[in-house]
């Protein structure tokens, strides 16, 4: 279970960078839904009933395919403290979102394969699902709040449920700064930053 909530964290760090949906993607607003950008960042999950913490390094790239629609590839590398490799993991999400004055509802799909360090697990698929919200405070700073789900396609899947509230900054047109923090099911608390450039 703990493997699961170090995936999962590696996915919610992904997926904390990768909120983004539709085409205003000239339009300088807060918030990453609808913007096309290449992002970068770090997770590092408090994992319950453990003595050692989770790592990951991710990177992300959002491009707005339709009104409404985007469409993202993510990498993502874990490891646990004292630099003991977990395993990488690459995924596609599409995210479908409206926009009702400074809210955005939204609705998360993906699917990727996790490469596991054999110590710990064998290769295999994964997919994820997330709902969640993303507000327009003012004209540079958004706050969102989430729940996803996140397993994987074998017959003995561990899903776990997490719920998150992050926030983006806009420090200038095109660098967006990001933070995220969740809690992941039984326990585990993981916390995300990272940087977006808008392009």
């Amino acid at each position: 279970m703990k493997l699961v909530a170090v995936f999962a964290a590696s996915l919610l760090s992904v997926a904390a960078l990768a909120q983004s949906t539709a085409v205003e993607t000239e339009t300088v607003t807060a918030g990453l839904l609808g913007k096309r950008y290449v992002a970068a960042g770090f997770g590092w999950t408090d994992l319950n009933h453990s003595t050692v913490e989770s790592m990951g390094a991710a990177l992300d790239l959002n491009v707005p395919v339709h009104t409404n629609f985007d469409l993202s590839l993510n990498y993502g590398y874990s490891w646990l403290e004292g630099a003991t490799e977990i395993g990488h993991v690459l995924n596609a999400a599409v995210t479908g979102y409206l926009t009702r004055g400074e809210n955005k509802p939204y609705l998360t799909l993906s699917t990727g394969y996790v490469w596991a360090n054999r110590n710990f697990d064998r290769d295999h698929g994964v997919w994820g699902a997330e709902v969640g919200i993303e507000r327009a405070v003012n004209d540079k700073i958004s706050s969102t709040f989430s729940v996803g789900y996140d397993d994987d396609f074998r017959n003995h899947g561990e899903g776990l449920w997490d719920v998150s509230i992050g926030a983006t900054y806009n420090f200038t047109d095109k660098l967006v700064g990001t933070a995220e923090v969740s809690y992941i099911e039984y326990g585990s608390i993981g916390y995300t930053a990272g940087v977006a450039f808008r392009f």
